[in-house]
């Protein structure tokens, strides 16, 4: 198997296991999304240092157990390559739009990497998990889809 697409097939996994709780997206705003921005926000960055670091325990800090076993180190490493050579390291990222989606809630990203601007970061948790941790990441633009 090629191993440039263990890590597509992670991704696709991930997104067929959240997208079949997925109904109608909604905008939260205010309050509301400050509340999930208080736990996101320190999640991306945890995982966005890790990914330029190459440390796996910072990048999969906030991991759920379901995430932890998809994305393992030996995955991690793969991902890692194939998103640092197509678009560099991770740069800085905007505001997020915080939204719900079915049993989760989402907060997506634009980001800068060094060879790229506008690179979509969603990262997916799941509304009753007190812990907030991570049940879902996609990394999407278009030197990463080439």
């Amino acid at each position: 198997m090629n191993p440039l697409l263990l890590p597509i097939l992670v991704v696709l996994i991930l997104v067929v296991s959240v997208s079949g709780c997925i109904g109608q997206e909604t905008v939260i705003s205010g309050e509301e999304a400050a509340e999930v921005l208080a736990y996101a926000d320190p999640a991306a960055e945890n995982l966005l240092t890790g990914l330029n670091e190459g440390n796996y325990a910072a990048y999969s800090r906030d991991f759920s157990a379901e995430m932890r076993e998809a994305i393992d180190e030996t995955v991690f490493e793969q991902n890692r390559e194939f998103v640092v050579s197509r678009i560099g390291f991770y740069k800085s990222r905007d505001d997020p739009v915080v939204t719900e989606v079915g049993d989760y809630v989402a907060v997506t990203y634009r980001a800068k990497f060094e060879r790229e601007d506008g690179v979509v970061l969603r990262f997916a948790f799941k509304e009753d998990d007190p812990a907030h941790r991570l049940h879902g990441l996609w990394f999407n633009s278009p030197k990463l889809r080439g």
